[in-house]
């Protein structure tokens, strides 16, 4: 931009920045279309040769598409370092593109024309001063849409044309393009198969909640079965599972159980498939109005918009939206309320079948209208319920590692499961025991003989040191969490009755000097 100077003065830096990354995507997508020529060329001829037979009208709009795809796949890369880039509406008109790629052979022609219609666009949808210092900025985010649009357009032609053959033949080529591997004219994602923060659990690994877990399977393979090509799902699905429960009841090992098993069913049959988990970290903020565009921006961007099917789990959902019932609602609150409406009634994201919401709650302190947009599909998930859950959680799920050193008979787990049910105790509650009872097992001192064994007399040594515990001492476990959980809970019952009484004493003193003020009036 210093050096620079021409009949119209110095170039901005950002419009120069602008023009480099688009000369890089075009230098980038013309290289790549030539790429794919040649190995077009070489099946073609079956194999190296020097007289080629000519390409066909499909290979050669193949190569067209390709070009601008990439091109278009690098500049929202690289404009996303520049801009915010937001998804654009709608579509473009598939009229008449079919004759711009075949009656455009070259690709620096091509280039040109195709940037040119996206000038016109941006000159539609803007009214830039350019002597603004944001006018750069402005033109390549319309241009970044067209891009967006026009990307979207020629997926759908290569879907509804003679092409479609050619691009699955690709898909099994495989193509790298400036680091990043393609599946057919696709980025692929670093993994077919996304999860963010998935327990290691399975189905199988659920005791209790039978209801739930089954109704979560249902969905999860319901919107599997989405149809891409013709971009909705044969079955009109509700897609939030809502979920209400205690805390300790195994919601949120449930859902992470439905998350996998989603993906391992897509992955089983090839099924571009992600699984997230929000945590409110990642969408709430201290800035005015924030959480809510993040919260946008989760769904649109990172469920939406990926080229798959998609699950999502939402813990604590009641903790998000305060409600209005209150009078004290903060206008953080109520965007937050318009975002959730918007996602759940299907006015930010379609409801295509083509992703899925599992959200839970301990309690339904939420506005009413938002309990009646969430719990569309609601399930009360109780946890363990039977001494057959509580057993099964015990013996083959928790202590499994150390079931050995419990010298328990079957008569005996099973007087262990009726007195877990007998005390109401959470799934989380039975973790807690269990941690405490493989701490006894293992509670001894490395002999010194441990430090210089080798890895097989190392196991020996401590299966030797670890203590072995009957029935009296597992069940001593469960007494004591018993009675410390109801001192705890008496405490806390105190402590509340307490604060509960202050109150009303406050209250009465309060009144009783009123009373007293005008009675001296």
């Amino acid at each position: 931009a210093e050096y620079a100077r021409g009949d119209f003065g110095p170039m901005d830096a950002s419009a120069l920045r602008a023009l480099e990354l688009l000369r890089d995507a075009v230098d980038t997508g013309m290289a790549a279309r030539e790429a794919i020529h040649g190995v077009i060329l070489e099946h073609v001829a079956c194999g190296p040769s020097l007289n080629p037979p000519p390409l066909t009208r499909e290979q050669a709009r193949l190569l067209a598409i390709a070009q601008l795809i990439i091109t278009a796949d690098v500049t929202l890369r690289h404009a996303g370092a520049l801009i915010a880039l937001a998804a654009p509406t709608g579509q473009l008109d598939l009229d008449g593109l079919p004759q711009l790629l075949d009656l455009t052979p070259q690709p620096e022609e091509l280039a040109t024309r195709w940037l040119g219609l996206g000038v016109a666009y941006a000159r539609m949808k803007l009214r830039v001063d350019a002597s603004s210092e944001h006018a750069a900025l402005e033109v390549l985010g319309a241009l970044c849409a067209f891009l967006q649009l026009g990307r979207k357009t020629l997926l759908m032609l290569c879907t509804q044309s003679s092409v479609r053959p050619l691009v699955r033949a690709l898909e099994r080529e495989g193509l790298e393009v400036a680091g990043y591997p393609y599946e057919g004219l696709q980025v692929r994602s670093v993994s077919k198969q996304a999860s963010a923060g998935l327990l290691p659990v399975r189905p199988q690994d659920i005791v209790g909640n039978e209801a739930y877990v089954e109704a979560g399977l249902k969905l999860a393979r319901d919107v599997a079965g989405f149809d891409f090509e013709l971009g909705r799902n044969p079955k009109r699905l509700n897609p939030i599972l809502f979920g209400l429960g205690k805390p300790g009841c195994g919601k949120t090992i449930t859902a992470h159980a439905v998350g996998n098993a989603f993906l391992d069913f897509c992955k089983a049959r090839e099924i571009p498939a992600k699984f997230v988990v929000i945590q409110k970290t990642d969408w709430a903020s201290s800035y005015q109005n924030a959480s809510a565009l993040n919260l946008v921006k989760i769904f649109r961007e990172e469920i939406y918009d990926f080229e798959g099917v998609c699950g999502v789990y939402w813990p604590d959902i009641d903790t998000a939206f305060a409600s209005r019932e209150s009078g004290q609602l903060r206008s953080e609150e109520k965007q937050n309320l318009g975002a959730v409406f918007g996602i759940f009634d299907g006015t930010l994201l379609p409801k295509d079948g083509r992703w899925f919401l599992i959200c839970d709650a301990n309690t339904l302190h939420m506005d009413e209208a938002t309990v009646s947009r969430i719990a569309q599909n609601p399930m009360t998930v109780e946890g363990p319920t039977k001494p057959a859950h509580y057993m099964r959680l015990l013996r083959e799920l928790m202590l499994k590692d150390i079931a050995r050193f419990l010298q328990l008979e079957e008569a005996c787990w099973e007087t262990l499961g009726a007195r877990c049910c007998e005390l109401e105790l959470s799934g989380r509650n039975i973790e807690a025991i269990a941690n405490n009872i493989r701490a006894r097992v293992q509670d001894f001192e490395y002999p010194e003989a441990y430090f210089t064994a080798d890895a097989t007399e190392r196991a020996r040594i401590i299966e030797s040191c670890c203590n072995r515990l009957k029935l009296e001492d597992v069940a001593g476990f469960v007494e004591d969490w018993a009675s410390w959980r109801q001192d705890a809970t008496a405490q806390a019952e105190e402590e509340q009755f307490e604060r509960e009484v202050s109150s009303l004493v406050r209250r009465l003193n309060a009144t009783r000097i009123a009373s007293a003020l005008m009675t001296q009036d």
